[in-house]
């Protein structure tokens, strides 16, 4: 338990510091680099929201999709 805890923290860590070099090769401060990872979204450009949102509709969309070929087979089964 404690050997997966102690790789979680790790990977986390470094994903963070992975997130705070990219910000510094793009030319922010420190400031602004801890800023973006408290909230993301606010460095988000548009075409990365309608991504974002494609991405979200493509999810809920085969949802639906599966749910209703579930239900039409379940009918054509109990006819």
């Amino acid at each position: 338990m404690m050997k997966v805890l102690a790789i979680t923290l790790i990977v986390f860590l470094l994903s963070i510091l992975n997130l705070l070099f990219m910000d510094f090769l793009l030319g922010f401060d420190l400031s602004e680099s801890v800023l973006h990872l408290l909230n993301p979204f606010w460095v988000i450009s548009s075409a990365e929201y309608v991504m974002l949102a494609g991405l979200f509709l493509l999810v809920i969309g085969q949802q639906i999709y599966t749910i209703m070929k579930k239900r039409a087979n379940k009918q054509d089964e109990s006819n």
